[in-house]
């Protein structure tokens, strides 16, 4: 075997596997770290995502992107969404062309009645030089920020082609709040919680949802967008599932995390059942006395978040002993 010619090849098939993998990749990876600022939420809260994306050495990243993924009990989808880090960075490989909201044959159409279905069109382009794997993902929410429709296609995109997709439907609950909607289109090389990275910064349309009574006060704030942080507030809908979400976020920069929260119909509803019963109250008792630090602490237990778990958690759970989501 010729030692030499080998060793010179070597560089070349390195280069070779990694034009052929679907992800982004890096000369110099980052840090991520994703959290929710509460573990627990009650039916209809405000939930918030945030996080930051640093160097390895913890200088803020002023032009990333970070790709957030939240899951439901079951493993489905609730949430996709592409935070930018401060000034978008120029997309990578692939781009979004063209994202607008139509009617089901693609004209342009951007009022959508409750109970009825919202179209939509995306077109992505390949620009580099080889064909490349593109997940595009479309999230609607209405006007108090309540995700209520999502949507996904992986396909190969060819080299140097454009792909539209679409016209594609996204069903809109009969409880969805009306006024000025938003709709975020993203590519992705996969889903986060697979190993997936964003192409490109997020495309978004305004629709508007009519029917109705006009929304209450108190839609969720804007995401924020600041070197080396995000933050992505959203709420679930009234059919959300209880029980423990998921969240998966990912960057352009190679870098990965994960957490999650659970969602409650009450706080004293410990198990997540739809019932506040004696199930509730053993699991408390079970801790009772342990605080923060305790390997057996179990913060959802811990009903008034003050650290310990107590008799003003086992108060609360009696008091609302008996009610039930049903």
């Amino acid at each position: 075997m010729n030692f030499a010619r080998a060793r010179a090849s070597f560089p070349l098939f390195l280069v070779f596997l990694l034009l052929l993998s679907p992800s982004l990749v890096y000369s110099n990876p980052d840090e991520l770290v994703v959290s929710s600022n509460k573990l627990s939420y009650r039916l209809g809260a405000t939930i918030n995502v945030s996080g930051s994306l640093t160097t390895l050495e913890g200088a803020p990243i002023s032009d990333g992107l970070v790709a957030v993924q939240v899951d439901d009990p079951f493993g489905g989808q609730s949430i996709i969404r592409v935070m930018s880090i401060g000034t978008p960075p120029s997309p990578k490989m692939v781009r979004i062309v063209n994202f607008t909201a139509c009617d089901a044959i693609g004209n342009p159409k951007g009022s959508f009645s409750r109970g009825a279905s919202a179209f939509y069109k995306i077109t992505v382009e390949n620009f580099d030089a080889i064909e490349r794997q593109v997940t595009v993902t479309v999230n609607l929410f209405d006007s108090i920020g309540v995700s209520i429709a999502i949507d996904s296609i992986s396909y190969p995109v060819p080299l140097g082609r454009q792909v539209t997709f679409g016209p594609s439907s996204l069903p809109i609950p009969n409880d969805a709040y009306p006024g000025e909607a938003k709709c975020y289109a993203n590519a992705l090389t996969n889903w986060p919680k697979d190993g997936g990275q964003p192409y490109c910064q997020e495309a978004g349309v305004n629709v508007t949802i009519t029917d109705g009574t006009s929304p209450p006060p108190g839609s969720t704030p804007l995401p924020q967008t600041t070197p080396g942080a995000f933050s992505l507030p959203f709420k679930l809908p009234s059919s959300a599932m209880l029980g423990k979400y998921n969240v998966y976020a990912s960057a352009r920069y190679n870098a990965w995390d994960d957490t999650a929260f659970t969602y409650m119909w009450l706080l004293t509803d410990i198990n997540t059942d739809g019932e506040v019963n004696i199930v509730d109250i053993t699991v408390a008792a079970t801790v009772f006395g342990v605080a923060v630090g305790d390997p057996r602490y179990y913060a959802p237990a811990d009903i008034n978040g003050d650290g310990e778990i107590n008799i003003l958690d086992i108060t609360a759970v009696a008091l609302d002993f008996g009610k039930s989501r049903l």
